[in-house]
């Protein structure tokens, strides 16, 4: 399914679980976020793996009640001063994961299991901090391992480079978490710079797992999205001065 951007966000109540595909600066969904942003989304649960100028514009617009990351931040630019500022004022509530273990939570989602196992975090404070992580022992070898409880994103908003013609998303390279929450969403959307007659057999992330996608081209900017758009590194300094254009 093809659809024009704006019809594809839909309604999204308070508490709505919304998931940011890309990491860092690397193919962050702007287009869409900004559509939902538009549409006066409020009050989501928002994941994003490596968060950044995604989490900031979502802050500015007021759309976020809790945040779940294994880091936030601008990259060279520095901090996200955003995120740094909610963090430090308490105004939404922030669940801290490490990669490894933000990836078995998704794993669990994508598989529809309750939880799923990992070694990411043990010997940490992480499950003091985040009620989703808890230390258990294995149950075939009574070795210590932390249980990572499933995420179920409602929907995730993806951007890739390239679509073909049968609604497969193209990525070269590092596809970061999006094939996880490709599949562990409810409904995802991708946005994408081109739509190009590639082999399907190539695809990172096959139409299956896709909902509906969305041309937009310069969708992912200020953040990059190989090998089609650089980031806009002006826009992000802008961004970490706390004066975005």
């Amino acid at each position: 399914m093809t659809a024009g951007l704006d019809d594809l966000i839909g309604p999204l109540s308070a508490g709505s679980v919304v998931a940011v595909g890309g990491a860092g600066l690397v193919r962050k969904p702007m287009a869409a976020l900004r559509a939902l942003a538009a549409a006066g989304a409020r009050d989501l649960v928002v994941v994003s793996f490596l968060g950044g100028v995604d989490v900031e514009l979502l802050l500015e617009a007021g759309c976020v009640a809790e945040l779940h990351s294994a880091g936030v931040s601008l990259d060279a630019a520095g901090l996200a001063p955003r995120f740094r500022a909610a963090r430090e004022g308490g105004t939404i509530s922030f669940v801290e994961w490490s990669e490894g273990s933000l990836v078995a939570s998704l794993e669990a989602g994508a598989r529809r299991l309750d939880s799923a196992l990992t070694r990411s975090g043990l010997g940490t404070d992480l499950p003091a901090v985040n009620p989703w992580l808890r230390e258990t022992a294995d149950p075939h070898t009574g070795a210590p391992v932390m249980a990572a409880r499933a995420l179920v994103p409602d929907l995730a908003l993806l951007h890739v480079p390239w679509v073909d013609d049968r609604g497969n998303a193209h990525v070269p390279g590092d596809l970061a978490a999006d094939g996880l929450l490709a599949r562990a969403a409810r409904r995802t959307v991708v946005t994408y710079e081109e739509r190009r007659d590639l082999d399907p057999a190539d695809a990172a992330i096959s139409r299956v797992w896709i909902d509906a996608t969305a041309h937009a081209p310069g969708g992912s900017l200020p953040s990059s999205c190989h090998p089609l758009v650089r980031a806009d590194l002006a826009e992000v300094g802008r961004i970490a001065a706390g004066s975005a254009g």
